[in-house]
């Protein structure tokens, strides 16, 4: 009789064979809050666009310094109108930051980034982030604050679009990822997208051979251990020699 070899891969692994997973935006959050209950020291996070904002909003409020590149795809939003006796910018956000939107000689819409100042913290009960904004102007440069964690605001429901009226985590970041901090900050990042990338490309057709999700996950656990043991060999040597 021939032996028969199911191939799985992790979109296989559904909520029916395993009930207990959560995606991988929820289960960081879970894994990041019961590290901080127990070192109570940490301040910020670095990871990738698998988080979304309503992923970085309860780390946020925790007091968490959270960073990630941009989610591609998300267009310019208004956010509000400055006015200052005679003085009006409207102010978007794009690319994960407070833009000024001008209106160029030609028609075409152009948004020029505020700079940061600085990100201000904030006690309370849920901690507060704010963006300390400088907005250059030909009368006079203009300072204002704007919050950069969800508000009570923001989750309340627009009762025309039935959504939250503004999903401010996820247009706006803590740290821009466009900025000399944030281009720092990404080189933090965890390195497991590249072991994943390998992984794949280990197996023909990027399939696992393996029964189900309990087979796989040990095929999973299996290459991490490779991984660390080839790692852990190579930071000895170096320091033997």
């Amino acid at each position: 009789m021939k032996r028969l070899i199911a191939y799985t891969t992790t979109r296989d692994m559904t909520a029916k064979l395993d009930p207990h997973r959560d995606d991988e935006g929820t289960a960081f959050v879970k894994l990041a809050r019961y590290i901080l209950r127990r070192a109570p020291g940490l301040r910020a996070i670095t990871y990738d666009t698998a988080l979304r904002g309503a992923h970085r909003a309860p780390l946020i409020a925790d007091g968490l310094v959270v960073f990630t590149t941009q989610h591609g795809g998300l267009a310019p939003e208004s956010l509000q109108r400055f006015e200052d006796g005679s003085c009006r910018h409207d102010l978007y956000v794009a690319e994960g930051r407070v833009c000024k939107r001008l209106i160029t000689d030609d028609g075409a819409t152009h948004y020029t980034p505020l700079p940061v100042e600085e990100l201000e913290r904030r006690e309370s009960k849920r901690t507060r982030f704010y963006h300390r904004l400088t907005i250059p102007c030909q009368v006079k440069n203009h300072t204002l604050r704007i919050r950069v964690d969800e508000t009570p605001e923001d989750r309340e429901i627009d009762p025309s679009t039935k959504r939250q009226r503004f999903n401010r985590t996820e247009h706006l970041r803590q740290i821009p990822p466009d900025t000399h901090a944030g281009r720092r900050l990404k080189g933090f990042r965890q390195d497991s997208e590249s072991q994943h990338s390998r992984f794949d490309q280990s197996y023909p057709h990027k399939r696992v051979p393996a029964y189900r999700a309990n087979a796989a996950l040990l095929i999973y656990i299996g290459y991490a251990w490779l991984s660390n043991s080839v790692a852990r060999a190579k930071i000895t040597r170096t320091l033997a020699g």
